[in-house]
């Protein structure tokens, strides 16, 4: 699995990301071939919903170019009528996930929502070269709902190796989150 190897750098091969140059200190920390990969649905920025959250992070960056980070998470949080407050450990618990994915839309409510929170984090980390502090925490608890074995058996059913790859992934996401 060379895409979980340290020591891939994106702008060697290419310039621009979905349009973006990234920032150099985003190519050094998120040194993974897999954090590029805008092809593969495991990956931050690989599936639809990573796109459109990293290029909607973009417009809304150059639209409001003082404005805290915070602000944007919120906003994407109130799109599910989530308070940011309410965004808290509670929805790593067992009980909550189940919930989730019994009794509501499971790609709506939960995969969605996190894809999009994961993505947009690491979107500002690919614009900026950093992640805001005041954010790391929403970004820390939608990787470890996605790391939980129930998220990834509703996700990914059978298939043991993508589940291995998607947990490997969420565990490398985890560490450049504490580097960015």
């Amino acid at each position: 699995m060379d895409s979980v190897e340290r020591g891939y750098d994106y702008l060697e091969d290419n310039t621009l990301f979905y349009g973006e140059i990234p920032h150099r200190r985003a190519v050094e920390i998120a040194d993974y071939e897999f954090f590029w990969d805008n092809l593969n649905e495991l990956a931050p920025f690989g599936s639809e919903e990573g796109y459109i959250a990293f290029t909607e992070l973009a417009q809304w960056m150059r639209n409001n170019p003082r404005a805290p980070m915070i602000e944007y998470i919120k906003w994407v949080l109130e799109c599910w009528d989530i308070n940011f407050e309410d965004f808290d450990d509670s929805i790593i618990e067992p009980e909550s996930i189940c919930k989730i994915i019994n009794d509501l839309d499971f790609d709506e409510e939960l995969m969605m929502l996190d894809v999009t929170i994961i993505a947009s984090g690491f979107g500002q980390l690919v614009l900026k070269g950093r992640i805001d502090e005041n954010i790391k925490n929403v970004i820390h608890l939608s990787l470890l709902r996605q790391m939980n074995s129930y998220v990834l058996d509703a996700f990914l059913g059978a298939e043991e190796e993508m589940k291995y790859e998607r947990y490997l992934y969420l565990q490398k996401l985890l560490e450049i989150l504490e580097e960015a």
